[in-house]
Order: structure tokens, then sequence, then C-alpha cells
């Protein structure tokens, strides 16, 4: 008998219910569990295929961007060659048919300056609209206007947009050709916006507006080669190691040398002293407009593979030393035994054997009245390379200082001045007008570095905060007062590329994007995050920095500096190396003059957007030193067959290249440039170190228009060549100032007597002597110009006469 009850409906139900809840609930949460880890599973997937995919947009965008770019440099190439050819018909084909645009004035030319026989005109566009006939004819007429044509070009400056269908960009203009009526050749350049239509045969002019346009031509060359007559223009030669070792930076190859002029003998006139990869060699300047080569006989001979050799008196004993450096060998010093002899006295002086030196400069940097050393340093470019555009593998860069008893003690660690960029410039000088030497250092590969000397043995790393970083491939460090306000400001040579559109926006995502697609972040994200902690997260800017050339620092006053470049219109184009201020022209205002060049082969060849975009697209490969690799290259020239520039200071703060018409733009390859006034007439010259070439000597033929002053200074208290001490002289209200510097500019070492122009003034109203290490200050008035004058610590001034030749011409 069954006794058990069966649950009624409604028992059932609530039964089913209490049951089943926990069921649905169970069910519920590992349905949610598995929805989870299903989201959590596809989470990182979907985030890592977005990131690919954003870098792959970005890799892609950059890419496309580059080919837009290189068809319009292909075009403008196209262009520029058919105008050089004054191909009327050719230059017409680069025209849309459809084309409508303003004149670019080149045929309506406006004086707006003459100075010293160089006449600037301003290019002048008429108003209303053109077709493309009467923009052909523009230039039909323009090119008629030569009696020759050297040379054309038409340049991308910069890509505004590129869409599908239509470019717009900015060109740049550059046409050195001698004008019907003149007898030398001048220079034409500007700008001009264009719009371009992009069509299956490339690119094509749809419009263009002028934005300026500038010629200046000379009557006659204000400077003239002598090297030849005076006996210096030997060929330079390569380092032998560089061709047989086994580099992992081969192009260093072509990094060449600096250049330094001293008074060796005491005679009154500057000797010149040239590196050379084989066999280096000292000039004794006979004082008659020719050169004695010395080496052997001064115990120099056999000096190969250097790239900077400077003179200073380390034992102030009257006599210039030498210190000279070797690449794959130890550097040396040598001791001026006053008979015109050097003695080696390395292995006694304390000094470290230094290899890859590649700058050396001088200084009391702790006011003891003895010269320092500081001895810049590159990579070695047998185990390493660059691993980026922004590099700090270099060999630490050292500092000696002077015991006073003929030997060096390195302080490098406890002043705190070991840097480890690539450098190729060093500079010292009282940039913050305390009282002591501080540091500047331009770095290849990156930024610079700015020390600042506390006065207590120590240093200051004051870079960032000062505004001193000046991203770019820094190869010379110049300290001078080019605007006369009593502070010393810096100009520091770069490589401005014709390229330099390619920093842009979309060049920078790609090579981000490229770094972690190709795995080369791993490498460089430490170097990225110190660019972030200088410079924040503008990338863009950094990168736009490196390609954009020359920096001008105008000191301003509070231990910073204004990067007052595009102002003052100081950084043309060019792959420059040394650059040297002086008053060449003799009008109270210093210029600069900047050598320029890299690798010469072919002409009409250009390897560097090839190598640019490489670097971008492929920096896996790069990190192998391919791109380093001579045989990449083969035939073509990179930055090859440049011309030297010569920036005229027009006194407002602007300067003015006048390279062209004043005959100093030497296509020569050149590396060093040391000025000096080598035969005592006033003015200064200029000794140019061409790589693998002929050197030049340039001799000024156009400051003697003007009167001038030059002063010898010796110390007594201070170290004897008067490194650190300053002049300063007024005329008719006006200042200038002048520092004694020893080892600046690209390896290379200027003049240690300073030069003054001064116009039409006859004589100075007041001359101030600024000593570092005693302090004082002696004051000279009624100095009359069109002399040199030595003033001695704690002394008086005397008037120096060196032969019969001292105002020889």
């Amino acid at each position: 008998m069954d006794l058990s009850v069966s649950p009624s409906k409604s028992q059932r139900s609530i039964v089913s219910d209490k049951t089943a809840a926990p069921v649905r609930a169970v069910g519920r949460s590992w349905s949610r569990r598995k929805k989870l880890l299903i989201f959590g599973l596809l989470l990182p997937l979907i985030l890592v295929l977005g990131t690919w995919l954003v870098l792959r947009y970005l890799s892609w965008r950059g890419e496309r961007f580059y080919l837009a770019g290189r068809s319009l440099v292909t075009a403008l190439d196209g262009m520029a060659h058919a105008a050089k050819g004054r191909d009327a018909a050719a230059i017409e084909g680069f025209y849309s048919p459809s084309f409508s645009g303003r004149p670019l004035g080149l045929t309506r030319l406006r004086p707006v300056k003459v100075k010293d026989g160089i006449t600037a005109l301003r290019f002048t566009a008429a108003a209303g609209a053109q077709d493309r006939g009467a923009a052909v004819a523009e230039w039909r007429q323009y090119l008629a206007g030569f009696s020759s044509i050297d040379e054309v070009g038409l340049h991308l400056h910069w890509l505004d947009e590129w869409g599908s269908d239509e470019l717009l960009a900015t060109v740049r203009y550059e046409l050195i050709g001698t004008p019907v009526g003149h007898s030398q050749a001048g220079i034409d350049r500007g700008h001009f916006k264009a719009r371009f239509a992009v069509t299956p045969e490339g690119p094509r002019l749809r419009e263009v507006w002028p934005l300026d346009g500038e010629r200046l031509i000379g009557d006659k060359p204000q400077f003239t080669d002598v090297a030849a007559t005076a006996g210096v223009g030997f060929v330079n030669r390569f380092y032998p190691r560089f061709l047989t070792d086994n580099l992992h930076y081969r192009l260093n190859l072509f990094g060449g040398s600096g250049i330094s002029v001293a008074d060796v003998d005491n005679d009154g006139f500057y000797d010149l002293f040239i590196p050379d990869g084989v066999d280096s060699k000292l000039f004794r300047n006979r004082g008659d407009g020719t050169f004695e080569d010395i080496t052997a006989r001064a115990g120099l001979a056999g000096l190969d593979g250097v790239s900077v050799g400077v003179f200073a008196d380390y034992d102030n004993d009257g006599f210039k030393d030498f210190y000279v450096s070797r690449t794959f060998e130890a550097n040396q010093l040598f001791h001026n035994d006053g008979h015109g002899v050097f003695t080696d006295v390395t292995a006694r002086s304390g000094l470290g054997p230094d290899i890859c030196t590649t700058v050396a400069s001088w200084a009391d940097y702790d006011n003891d009245g003895d010269l320092d050393l500081y001895v810049g340093r590159y990579l070695d470019p047998r185990k390493d390379i660059p691993p980026t555009f922004y590099a700090r593998n270099g060999e630490p860069n050292q500092l000696y200082r002077n015991n006073g008893d003929g030997t060096f003690t390195n302080v490098t660690e406890q002043a705190g001045v070991g840097d480890r960029g690539l450098a190729l410039g060093t500079v010292w000088g009282d940039y913050d007008n305390d009282g002591d030497a501080d540091l500047f250092i331009a770095n290849d590969f990156g930024r610079k570095t700015f020390y600042r000397n506390e006065g207590n043995g120590t240093f200051t790393d004051v870079t960032v905060g000062a505004g001193a970083l000046a991203y770019g491939a820094g190869m010379n460090a110049s300290f001078g007062d080019y605007d006369n306000d009593g502070r010393l400001d810096v100009y520091v040579t770069n490589i401005r590329s014709e390229h330099a559109w390619f920093a842009g926006y979309p060049t920078v995502g790609r090579h981000i994007a490229n770094s972690w697609l190709q795995g080369t972040w791993r490498s460089d994200m430490g170097l990225y995050l110190q660019i972030m902690r200088q410079s924040g997260m503008g990338f863009p800017d950094v990168f736009r920095q490196m390609a954009s050339g020359n920096n001008l620092l105008h000191n301003r006053g509070d231990g910073t500096f204004a990067d007052v470049t595009a102002k003052a219109g100081a950084a043309p184009i060019g792959w420059f190396w040394g650059a040297s201020f002086a008053d060449f022209d003799n009008d109270g205002w210093q210029d600069i003059y900047a050598a320029d060049g890299w690798m010469y082969n072919d002409k009409d060849t250009e390897a560097e957007l090839d190598f640019f975009n490489a670097v971008v697209g492929h920096q896996d490969e790069y990190k192998t030193g391919k791109f380093f690799d001579l045989k990449y290259y083969g035939r073509r020239s990179w930055h090859g067959w440049e011309r030297n520039r010569h920036l005229r200071n027009e006194g407002d703060g602007t300067f003015r290249e006048i390279g062209r018409p004043a005959g100093t733009d030497l296509v020569l390859n050149s590396r060093g440039v040391a000025v000096a006034d080598f035969w005592n007439r006033g003015v200064m010259d200029i000794a140019v170190e061409a790589y693998a070439g002929r050197h030049a000597l340039l001799r000024n033929e156009v400051g003697q228009r003007r009167n001038w002053l030059e002063v010898e200074l010796v110390g007594t208290r201070s170290n004897r060549d008067a490194v650190g001490a300053r002049v300063t002289i007024k005329v008719g209200g006006k200042q200038q100032m002048r520092e004694v510097v020893l080892g600046d500019g690209y390896a290379s070492q200027n003049s240690l007597r300073l030069h003054f122009g001064l116009g039409n003034a006859g004589h100075v109203d007041e001359m101030t002597v600024q000593w570092p290490a005693s302090h004082s200050v002696q004051r000279f008035q009624g100095v009359a110009g069109g002399r040199i004058v030595e003033v001695t610590e704690g002394g008086g001034l005397v008037e120096k006469h060196y032969g019969d030749r001292l105002h020889g011409d």
C-alpha cells in the first residue's frame, strides 16, 4: 500500500520554482562568467588588432605623404632642368592647361640696397592673373635676361596638403647666372606657393602666387682665393684606416677635419695648421703673401688621422704649445721649445689617450691662471653606429685640469661634464657675465649640451632651462655678440635639408608606427623618453627642427636664449660644418662664414631623400648599418657640390647671404673654417679646409674700405693667452664686445687677436679690457684706429709693428 502523498499542483509549482531558481541562477552566473571569459580572451586580441591597424594606417599614411612629396620633387627637378636649358616648351609641359595664377615678378626688379658693390633687388609681382601662356612667357623673358646660367634649382620647401587629385606646396627657387650687361654671376632666390593637379604624367601647376624673391649681384668679388700662390692649396686625403679597418659606421670616412691659425713663432704673422688623413701640415707665414711648410722641421711630421689640432700656451712661457687628435691612435701634447721645434710630452702630461676625438678647446675654467683642456669625442665607428636621429652613445668627453706644473688631472666626473653626445663642436665663453667660462657643445644626431660654470669646480647642465637644445645634426659651436648688446650669442651649424618637408607630421607618425611594427622600439624607447622629458610630446616639432638647419641663439641676458634663426635669416640650405664670426667688411657688425658639403660623387645626383625614406620605412635594416655602407650609395652624391655661405650682418638683427656676389661661395666640400688677419692689413681673411680637395685661403679685398683696430692681450695673473678676457669698445655712442676664445667652430681655431671694424671712425672713444683671473678692468680713452695694439694685464697699451709689412698689400 502506497502511503506517499503527492503534492498538489500549487505545491509542485512551489517546489519546482524553489529548485529551478538556483539552477537558473547558476546558469546565468556561468553564462556571465563565460561571456566575461570570452570577452577577456578577445579584448587583448581586439586591442592588439586595433593597435596593429592604427599603426599600419599611420605607416601607410606616412608613405603616401612621402610618395606625394617625391612626385613633386621629381616634377620640380624636371622643370628646373628645362629652365636651365631655356626650354620654354618643356616648361609649358609642367603647367596644367587650366592654370590660372599670379605673376611671380621674375622680370620686375626693384633695387632695395647697395653696399660695397653688391646690389640687392627685390622681385615685384604685377597685379592681376596669368593664364598658362602668360606664365610661360614670363619664364621665357626672365631666362632671356641672362647671358649665361650656371645653376637652376626648384625645390619642395614644404608640402601643405596632399590629396588624391591636388597638392599644395611651398616651392623654393634659386638661380645662379650672369645677367645681361654684368661681368659676374649673381644669384636669384625666393619662394612661391603652388597648387598642383595630380595627373597620370605627374603633378602639374594649377595655380601659383609669389611669397618673396631677391636678386644679389656684385660688380667684382670681395675675396680672392690665393691658396695656390700662397703655397697652402694641397689636396687633403682620406685617413687610410677608414678604408681598411672594419667599421660599422663607414660614413665616418666623410667627417673631415678642422683648420687652425696661430702665431707659433711669435713674429706677429698668423701661421696655419691643416689636418690631413695621411700627413698633416704646419705652414709658417712668411708675411709676404706666401707660406712655407715647416712640418718636419717643427717635429710634427707623420701626423695622420688628425681631426683637430689646437695651439695654446698651457705653461705660460710665451710660446704656443700644441694638442692634436689622432682618431684611432692616442692624442698627443707637444711642447713648443721656443726655437721652432715641438717635443712630444704626452707621456708625462697626464692626458688620456681619448681616441675618436673630434674637437678640443682650451679655457681657464677655474680662473687659476692656467689653461685647462676640454676634449670632445664622437662614437667609435669600429663598434657603434648612431642608434637613431637622436644619439647619446658617444665616447664620453673629458675635462683636464691644468696643475700648473706641466701636468693635467682628469676632473670630468667631479666637474660633471662627461657628455655622451656625438660631439663635433665645443666652445667656452662667459654667457651669463659672471666672470667664469661656461661650455657649449654641439652634438651630431640630436641635442646640444650647455654647461653653466658654478664657479666651484662643478658645472650644471642648463640646456633645457636655457632654451639651448637646438635639435639637429650639430657640427659647429661659436660664441659671438652679433647684435652688439654686450652678451655672447651662439651660432650652431646643422644640416638644413632640401627635403625638410619630409619631417612633417605624417613622417613622425610613420616613424613611430614602424618602430613598433619592426621591433626597434626596444632599443629606441629610452631615447624617445629623453626627448619627451626635454620637450614634452612635441615630437613633430623636434623632427622638424632636426631638419631645419643652423641655429642662432640670442642671449636674452637672463640666463636663457631665444632661437631667432628664422627671423634673422641665419639658416641657409646646406650640410654645414665650421663657421666663424668676423667683421669682414669692417662696418662694426660681426658677419658669419660657414662651410658646406658632405659626399661628393656624381653631379646632379642626390641620395638624401632615399636615405630618409629608408630610415623611416626600414628601421630594422637601419640597425644593421646597411644605410651606412658605401656600397648602398654607389656613385650618388649626398649634399655634394654645395656652396659655402657668407652671411653679412645687416646691423638690424638680420643677415643677408652674399656668398655668390662676394666670391666666397666655394664649391669645395669644405669642413673647417678659421679666420685671421694673415697679412696684418686690418682685415679678416678666411682659411677653409677642404675634405679630399684643395684647401682655400680667401684674401679679403673689401674690409680695407673702412677703418679698424686689432687688440692683442697678454695675461699675467690670468693665462698668458688671455683666453676668457673681454674687450669692449665704444665708437660714436655704439659698442662692440669680443671675448678671447681658443678652439671653437668645427674642430678649428680662430685668431686670438681681437679684431674690430670701426666703419668711418678714426679712433675708439673708449676701450675696456676685463681680465678673467684677476677680475681687473683697464680702460683706455681715444685709441687711434688703423693699428695693432697690445695690452698687458696690469700694464699699459703699446702699438705693435711687425716689420714693414704692417700695412702691406
